[in-house]
């Protein structure tokens, strides 16, 4: 097989594309540049591979193998795909990426469903110097069952220039569109436009094929129609995060772990919208989940923080030995967080929660509530938010415990306003008091969590017979800092409580 053309001008995505119906012929390009070099027909092969029930054609994705190695594409266009961090199964002779898409295929086995041929070849158009003016490719596209005929044809042309619309450019664009006009060259049936993918490959997809078994949706305007629009936006967040966090990339752990929240937060908040017996499995099911993400976001605060901490010592008092050790050693720990994050993420608890988070999203079933107006409905159970947050508050602020319960009865708060999306004013002007209390007594915890670490490790280091002094150190520093911003917090909590006594609308 062929070596595939590189990438047109420097990876240029094509200007313009046009849809040929027919087996018509480029236009003669000769006349329009100094030196035109014709190149012969290049063939990619790929392989489609999805399940017998093709999840990913529902979700409009498509998971390809080439010569080249895997790719996906989830309609933009495909993108490489590196191979799984914690690896394949052993029985899984062909390696499939799966982490990559494993938020839909949820363990089910995927298969080559599809053989799709992309044929290109490419024109040159060069100016009297010789440097590159424009591309023009050719491109076929045929794509069929394995082992079966053709299904499926669709033919371009595409025309990719230096940005700078020369001469060259302009007069290959006008000899292109009078060729792909329709009734020209046997009467074609063309279509000009911005194109969707590299001038060597347009995308040939089938349209995302749809769920059997979508119940009616809820009244427009109703408490159910809004928690299931609401759900859905979580849902798209939820599937974007999660092949992040499986690749271990930086912040996914900590975007993972606030789509957890809201959710959770969404469906406590809006009980009653849809049916309790469907939610609050689910909402404990996410707990389950979010109780390890926050395991490992726990970790990688006291990773990132390290050094911060650090330089707030007093110099000298923390040497680069100590340094190095506690870094090794919350490094470790953060990675063992990480893995067991992903391990929990291929787990029957999380493809149950994401079944049943579909199912929510798809059927909406009924709750005693759910044909209440959308924004009544919403004024109440705000309400009730407000009159949670107050009790926490009133339960007093002494312990950590106590500051904990306020911060999560503000999160709730918050995110059952910003919720409520098109619904009458019912505080979200103070979202911002909300967001820094919400912030401020994170700090405070974050601290104490990482006080009590260096504790730990200081006591670590006493058994192996190594210096304590450095992990004290690093422990009194937190411990000042906790004192510090528990004072600030302390202030926003007593401004919470005098907003939350007029409803917060003052």
């Amino acid at each position: 097989m062929q070596t595939p053309h590189p990438e047109p001008l420097g990876h240029t995505d094509p200007r313009r594309t046009w849809r040929i119906a027919d087996d018509r012929r480029l236009p003669a390009l000769e006349p329009f540049a100094d030196r035109v070099h014709r190149h012969g027909p290049v063939v990619l092969r790929e392989h489609l591979w999805d399940t017998d029930d093709r999840v990913l054609a529902a979700e409009g994705v498509e998971l390809l193998r080439s010569d080249a190695g895997w790719s996906v594409d989830r309609g933009d266009g495909p993108v490489e795909v590196p191979p799984d961090l914690d690896g394949g199964d052993d029985h899984d002779a062909d390696h499939v990426p799966r982490d990559v898409v494993e938020v839909f295929l949820r363990g089910r086995p995927v298969r080559v469903v599809r053989v799709r041929d992309t044929v290109t070849s490419l024109v040159e158009l060069r100016g009297r110097d010789g440097r590159l003016r424009a591309e023009v490719a050719d491109v076929r596209v045929d794509e069929g069952e394995p082992d079966a005929a053709v299904l499926r044809s669709a033919r371009w042309w595409a025309l990719s220039d230096d940005g700078r619309g020369g001469t060259v450019s302009r007069a290959a664009e006008r000899a292109l569109a009078d060729a792909a006009e329709p009734g020209a060259g046997g009467g074609a049936r063309g279509g000009a436009g911005r194109a969707g993918g590299g001038a060597g490959r347009p995308a040939l997809r089938a349209a995302p094929e749809r769920r059997k078994g979508s119940a009616a949706r809820p009244r427009r305007g109703s408490a159910a129609a809004a928690l299931r629009a609401a759900l859905r936006s979580l849902r798209a967040d939820l599937v974007a995060v999660d092949p992040r966090v499986r690749a271990d990339e930086h912040g996914s752990v900590h975007d993972l772990r606030k789509v957890l929240r809201r959710l959770r937060s969404v469906l406590a908040a809006y009980r009653g919208a849809l049916d309790r017996d469907a939610t609050e499995p689910l909402r404990a099911e996410l707990a389950e989940v979010s109780r390890v993400a926050g395991v490992a976001r726990d970790a990688e605060v006291l990773r990132d923080r390290l050094l911060r901490t650090a330089g707030r010592a007093p110099e000298g008092f923390v040497d680069a030995e100590t340094l190095d050790r506690i870094g090794a050693h919350v490094a470790e720990s953060r990675a063992a967080a990480a893995a067991d994050l992903r391990h929990t993420l291929r787990s029957a608890t999380w493809f149950r929660a994401l079944d049943r988070l579909d199912d929510l999203v798809a059927r909406a079933p009924r709750g005693p509530h759910a044909d209440d107006d959308a924004q009544a409905f919403a004024v109440r159970r705000i309400a009730r938010e407000r009159k949670r947050v107050a009790k926490a508050i009133d339960g007093g602020t002494e312990t950590l415990d106590d500051l904990h319960e306020v911060r999560k009865a503000a999160r709730r708060l918050r995110y059952a306003l910003q919720a409520a999306d098109g619904a009458t004013d019912l505080g979200k002007r103070r979202l911002g008091l909300l967001r820094r209390v919400q912030d401020g007594l994170g700090e405070v915890l974050d601290a104490a969590h990482a006080t009590a670490a260096h504790r730990e490790l200081a006591t670590l280091a006493a058994r192996s017979g190594a210096d304590t002094f450095g992990a004290g150190v690093l422990a009194t520093t937190e411990h000042a800092v906790v004192e510090r911003e528990r004072d600030r917090a302390e202030h926003l909590v007593a401004r919470l409580r005098s907003r939350v006594a007029t409803g917060l609308r003052g």
